[in-house]
């Protein structure tokens, strides 16, 4: 059986459980209260018999046999089916009076005289005492009247009339039908959609389409669209990263290979051919290195549990990088603002490769007597280490890009480097809860901001 047929059933049984429980509490409900109560048909039949009978009471005491005939004539056909009187058991035998007789009683008293009823199933009785002292008995037969209103039986279905039943059955019907209906619709394109994404096709969208339901389905859809995005984002990038691998080794691999074809050539260039398979090998090894790193910063899942002092990181690796600028004569400024506590939880080493690329970026790009100024502040919660520096900047429609893995900047110094340094940072900054950006700064040169969570004990 299909999904939507199991839905179905399931949607129709679930209906019919509900209902059946309801009849049957509303039915044992009846039961109890109508054990101390009168039925709501008995006790209208039972009024309509004690107005009839009060009628014919009235018009008896005061004007006798006559009166009531003349009360009868205007009565229904259907009303005088079920009125019956009789002379009650000891009474006088003028009882038989014709109608039109004067029964008045002599002294012309219109006083009506005290009556007897007598309530019991299926007839409701009422005895009247006429003006001249003769006693009648008046019937009005219940149980004729209630069959007269309901004629032929009555069927029920567990406690339920027929009718109810059936209905039940017609309403669970299209009640499931119209739900299963609704629910399995959108669950078949969710399966479709599923189904495309598992063929490798990372563009469809389902909110779109199911968008005008505003339910939970609703939001499923938009789940759905925002996995598939990231899933189409995460495979683009790994494409991209693939083939700017492939591109980046293939230069230092061809100039292995033609060092080699020079040294079998040419036996007296051995010595030139090995030194360019050694730079060419060192390359290939840093570039591995640097791939690696990007690696463990994007696939580490938690940056680790040490505890370390940013501002003491921060001082290692501004006093390497001074080393390093002695030749380009490049003042490094390390600025800090004190007291602080500069505490943070994660990785040393990770943060420390991270800040060192932005470090040596920025000293990449300066020249003779500038300078490049490492800022160490607080901002609320968040640690915040500005690197600037003196250099060319960066194209506007650039600065957004510089953090993906290959891209570098049209720049005379840009050959030093492969373009994974800044990757590697960024990579670094989101596995510590941090955020990284940059701009080109008011008098020129790149600005890079890192905002590191401070820990709190």
């Amino acid at each position: 059986m299909s999904t939507r047929g199991r839905l179905f059933w399931k949607i129709l049984l679930g209906f019919w459980l509900i209902f059946l429980l309801i009849t049957q509490l509303v039915w044992v409900g009846f039961s109890m209260y109508g054990s101390h109560h009168e039925p709501p048909e008995e006790s209208m039949a039972r009024r309509m018999a004690e107005l009839q009978l009060s009628s014919a009471a009235s018009v008896m005491t005061r004007g006798g046999l006559p009166a009531l005939y003349a009360l009868m004539a205007d009565w229904p056909a259907a009303q005088r089916q079920f009125f019956s009187f009789s002379p009650a058991t000891g009474s006088s035998p003028g009882a038989n009076a014709k109608p039109g007789a004067d029964s008045r009683p002599a002294n012309g008293i219109d006083e009506q005289p005290p009556t007897q009823r007598h309530l019991y199933q299926p007839l409701v009785t009422w005895t009247v005492t006429l003006p001249d002292g003769r006693v009648y008995e008046l019937r009005y037969d219940i149980e004729s009247l209630r069959r007269s209103s309901h004629p032929g039986p009555r069927g029920s279905i567990l406690h339920m009339p027929s009718p109810l039943f059936w209905l039940g059955v017609a309403v669970g019907l299209l009640f499931s039908l119209l739900l299963a209906w609704n629910l399995t619709r959108p669950m078949r394109q969710l399966r479709w959609a599923f189904a495309r994404v598992a063929q490798g096709d990372l563009t469809v969208r389902l909110y779109p389409v199911m968008r005008r339901r505003h339910d939970e389905i609703t939001d499923v859809a938009r789940d759905f669209d925002a996995m598939a995005e990231r899933l189409n984002v995460l495979v683009s990038a790994r494409e991209a990263l693939l083939h700017d691998v492939s591109h980046e080794l293939r230069s230092p691999l061809a100039r292995l290979q033609l060092a080699i074809g020079l040294a079998h050539q040419n036996p007296e260039n051995v010595g030139a051919s090995l030194d360019r398979i050694e730079h060419e090998a060192g390359r290939l090894d840093r570039m591995i290195g640097e791939l690696l790193a990007l690696s463990r910063a994007e696939n580490q899942g938690s940056p680790g549990e040490d505890y370390f002092d940013l501002l003491g990181l921060l001082e290692a690796v501004v006093n390497d990088a001074r080393y390093e600028a002695q030749v380009p004569e490049v003042e490094i400024r390390l600025i800090a603002h004190q007291p602080e506590d500069y505490t943070v939880k994660g990785n040393a080493e990770m943060m420390r490769r991270g800040v060192e690329n932005i470090v040596r970026n920025a000293l990449r790009f300066s020249t003779q007597g500038q300078q490049v100024t490492v800022d160490l502040n607080r901002e609320d919660s968040w640690l915040v280490v500005t690197v600037s520096d003196q250099g060319p900047g960066v194209e506007e429609n650039k600065l957004s890009s510089i953090f993906d893995p290959f891209v570098r900047v049209n720049s005379p110094l840009a050959g030093k480097g492969y373009g994974l340094g800044l990757a590697i940072t960024r990579k670094v900054v989101l596995a510590h809860g941090g955020q990284v950006e940059a701009h080109n700064g008011p008098g020129g040169g790149l600005v890079i901001r890192i905002y590191i969570p401070q820990w709190r004990s």
